[in-house]
């Protein structure tokens, strides 16, 4: 999560950039850039991540792989990226990528899969759901692990939203809603949601 994200500024193109940054970083140092068991520690060391944002020497990357990692994990207004893709794809550590020939290129991994529902290649992970405490409408939740990477996320469409504003006021012009009947409604889990009284 960029730092613009965790310090509530919104939601940009150049937060994904961000994002990339931190994908390479761990992909080549083996770990990623701002860790802590704690996510509330985490999310302190992404905000100020001049701070924290370090390469171990054992990880032996080249002076193009940082320069592009410094220039994506940065001041938003500063980040590689945020007047297009193309500012990446010049940078000097990818010279001997072929742009034009990636989809025609072999891929360099080619799993073994046996059918549509064989996961034979991901890790295994056991469920767990988090605990829970209370009880009503004040319920507390924890977060499960795999929530923790959505902390602070936010996504603000403005273009959207800016077409809502005629689309309310076409529907204001049908007149009333009517109540729609719930003698056979069912949700997509196939759980029924029908009137049980009758």
């Amino acid at each position: 999560i960029a730092p613009e994200v965790l310090l509530k500024k919104g939601y940009g193109v150049e937060c994904d950039w961000w994002s990339l940054g931190a994908i390479m970083y761990e992909m080549l140092v083996g770990y990623p850039p701002f860790y802590s068991d704690d996510p509330v520690t985490t999310c302190r060391e992404i905000v100020h991540w001049r701070n924290h944002l370090r390469f171990p020497e054992e990880a032996r990357l080249t002076p193009e792989a940082k320069d592009l990692i410094c220039k994506l994990l940065c001041d938003v207004d500063h980040r590689l990226g945020t007047h297009g893709a193309d500012q990446i794809k010049a940078h000097p550590w990818f010279k001997d990528t072929r742009w034009d020939k990636l989809y025609e290129m072999e891929a360099a991994f080619k799993p073994h899969v046996e059918g549509e529902f064989d996961t034979q290649n991901f890790m295994k992970f056991d469920e767990v759901d988090g605990p829970r405490t209370g009880s009503g409408p004040l319920k507390k939740t924890f977060l499960a692990p795999k929530d923790l990477n959505f902390v602070g996320y936010t996504y603000k469409n403005f273009e959207a939203v800016k077409g809502l504003r005629h689309s309310f006021a076409d529907v204001k012009e049908l007149g009333p809603v009517r109540q729609a009947s719930t003698d056979s409604f069912h949700s997509d889990s196939g759980v029924d949601y029908s009137n049980s009284d009758k």
